[in-house]
């Protein structure tokens, strides 16, 4: 190396040195602009969560304030078709608003969990403390709206003062008409009499009247008959209006304006007809009887809506029609099953 070049590298490590005990080789400031000294970095800001929706509420209007309206009826057999009335309007509150407010609690949770999921988690825009809160505020919510939670006070309300009414109502129902241990009102057995025919002034009994018999006996009785065809009332598989249904060695039920124009045979016949559209379980399900006694007498029964409730509970809207002689009569009823139960029982 030349002694020019030796004196170069000197001055070049003399220069380091210096930089290295904070003697700047220049002045940075000098050469920065004031353009240069007021700009600022852009801070990276968060968008915003996304909002839960609403919570559902269930309204306090609308519940069947009927409970006692039979107390200001005095014949038992008038009081006990008035429970009735009243027990399917409670049951038609239940079906139409308590359960489906329950789906929509549920529904709610599956929402909010979707939101999380979808919107917000390993969402990188959001700092890790953001995505924390909201899966907490998303939890929290969840847990309010289970069966126990704060969101559903006012139906476990409701529905707890449903089964008492609807407790209360069979019991009045039983006790107006000798089922449940209940004895028979005393005017109803001296109306189980026989009766004298008008024409030979011989008695008869009712208990041997043929089916359109047994329909004007309803009539005599206001409308209603005296106890459940074909059995007591408390043998029945369900509350409907008084007098209307029969029991069946096969658990099914017939409503009894059809019922009571038809003989035991034809009876069974519906019976089977009901029984076998309940096992279908599906809307449009159809079948079809013929007496096996009398010429010109046939009917039906058709599934018209299904309706599964989150508990499991499923409910039939059946149309039987009856013919006889060409004249149709066309009653609905309403048949519902548990979860776990064998078999559909009529509501109304």
């Amino acid at each position: 190396m030349t002694k020019w070049g030796q004196s170069m590298f000197r001055a070049l490590i003399a220069a380091f040195f210096l930089a290295g005990v904070g003697t700047p080789a220049f002045s940075q400031d000098q050469e920065m602009t004031d353009a240069d000294r007021a700009y600022v970095a852009p801070v990276s800001v968060e968008p915003d969560l996304p909002p839960l929706p609403p919570t559902p509420v269930l309204s306090q209007d609308g519940y069947p304030n009927c409970r006692e309206d039979f107390q200001k009826i005095a014949a038992p057999f008038d009081k006990a078709e008035d429970t009735n009335r009243c027990t399917v309007l409670l049951d038609r509150y239940y079906a139409e608003i308590l359960t489906p407010f329950r789906q929509k609690m549920i529904d709610h949770q599956n929402q909010i969990s979707a939101i999380y999921t979808s919107k917000v988690a390993g969402r990188m825009e959001y700092s890790a403390k953001s995505r924390d809160d909201f899966y907490k505020m998303m939890m929290q919510e969840h847990a309010a709206s289970d069966p126990d939670g704060a969101n559903l006070a006012d139906y476990r309300t409701l529905e707890a003062r449903y089964q008492r009414d609807r407790t209360y109502l069979q019991d009045r129902f039983c006790f107006n008409t000798g089922c449940g241990g209940y004895s028979v009102p005393e005017y109803v057995a001296k109306d189980d009499k026989p009766e004298k025919t008008k024409k030979s002034g011989k008695s008869k009994s009712a208990k041997r009247s043929k089916g359109p018999q047994k329909c004007k006996k309803a009539k005599k009785r206001g409308g209603v008959l005296g106890g459940i065809l074909g059995g007591v009332a408390g043998n029945a598989a369900g509350l409907g209006k008084i007098g209307t249904l029969i029991s069946s060695g096969v658990g099914a039920v017939l409503v009894g304006e059809i019922a009571c124009k038809l003989t035991e045979e034809e009876q069974k016949e519906a019976v089977a007809a009901t029984v076998e559209v309940t096992e279908k379980e599906e809307v449009g399900a159809t079948a079809t009887w013929k007496s096996p006694t009398r010429a010109g007498v046939s009917g039906s029964s058709t599934v018209t809506a299904l309706n599964t409730q989150p508990n499991g509970r499923k409910c039939l809207n059946i149309t039987d029609v009856a013919i006889i002689d060409g004249v149709e009569t066309r009653v609905a009823k309403q048949m519902c099953r548990g979860q776990g139960d064998e078999g559909y029982t009529i509501l109304a």
